[in-house]
């Protein structure tokens, strides 16, 4: 049987003019950005620690898919294995700069 998985300990602020709790990172990106971020928008922490919100560790993607794929080129990093297309690697392309 499979344990349930623990929730991050993502920071929240208050926003009164949404009425709820929104997650800092979110905020941060879209702040950084100057605008709102869209529906289906996705912030990632370069790091992977999800309480380092600086804005020079956020980037945003435009879907949970892009996410997923950038997660998964990461982890193929970290374990030490070459990218599958090393020609079509631009690692400059996830910076916010």
């Amino acid at each position: 049987m499979r344990r349930p998985r623990r929730s991050k300990p993502y920071q929240k602020r208050w926003v009164p003019t949404l009425g709820r709790d929104v997650r800092l990172h979110r905020l941060v990106a879209a702040e950084s950005l100057g605008r709102a971020l869209r529906p289906g928008e996705v912030v990632h922490h370069l790091d992977g620690n999800c309480t380092n919100n600086a804005p020079d560790n956020l980037v945003v993607l435009p879907s949970q898919r892009h996410h997923a794929a950038l997660e998964y080129h990461l982890r193929r990093a970290r374990r030490g294995q070459p990218p599958l297309f090393p020609f079509l690697t631009n690692h400059t392309a996830y910076s916010m700069d």
